[in-house]
């Protein structure tokens, strides 16, 4: 068995500070990382009804990037859409600084099927989005994987992605995007 040795460290007058300084196994383990969930029919027909239904909807043209996320109403999940300057639009941060806003946000009291929206204006800062799914918490008592599709409709017209979500488990990265400077160069 490994033992870890840990000390006390004054610093800067009145800051303590707790760090390890060695230990005799080697570093400690990992964090543990879950199997994916499996997709059975049943899930992937409510995932494939979820993604119709945002087909569905009118798309949002080529000025700015709407994303969607739909779900069921097992769950409340939650959509996070990361701009190109690291700052992430969801509940708790709309809106930023580059214009994005959570402008529909549902829980589970909500109607189903749920859909979450983030909207961009245009013009989109060019760089990388990406978007992330969190499974914060079960509207029911099972807590079983959750079926979602998101939809984003930007200035290369609509992309779809369908996934399982997991309980308790944020996906920072269920689809990255990539939005070009414009032809004339401006960023």
């Amino acid at each position: 068995m490994s033992q870890l040795r840990w000390s006390l460290v004054a610093a800067a007058g009145t800051t303590l500070l707790l760090a390890v300084t060695g230990c005799d196994g080697g570093p400690p383990p990992g964090p543990v990382v879950a199997e994916a969930p499996a997709w059975t029919p049943e899930r992937t027909r409510v995932a494939q009804a979820l993604a119709e239904r945002l087909a569905a909807r009118e798309p949002a043209g080529s000025d700015g990037l709407r994303v969607q996320l739909a779900f069921g109403a097992e769950v409340d999940l939650d959509l996070y859409v990361t701009d190109p300057f690291e700052e992430t639009v969801y509940h708790g941060n709309t809106p930023s600084r580059s214009g994005g806003a959570l402008v529909e946000d549902q829980r589970c009291l909500h109607p189903t099927p749920r859909v979450e929206t983030i909207r961009f204006p245009a013009p989109l800062a060019p760089g990388r989005y990406r978007i992330g799914v969190d499974y914060p918490r079960a509207c029911d008592e099972a807590r079983s994987p959750a079926p979602f599709a998101v939809a984003v409709d930007g200035p290369g017209g609509r992309t779809m992605q369908r996934g399982l979500a997991r309980h308790q488990v944020f996906e920072p990265i269920v689809l990255e995007l990539e939005i070009a400077a414009d032809e004339e160069g401006r960023r």
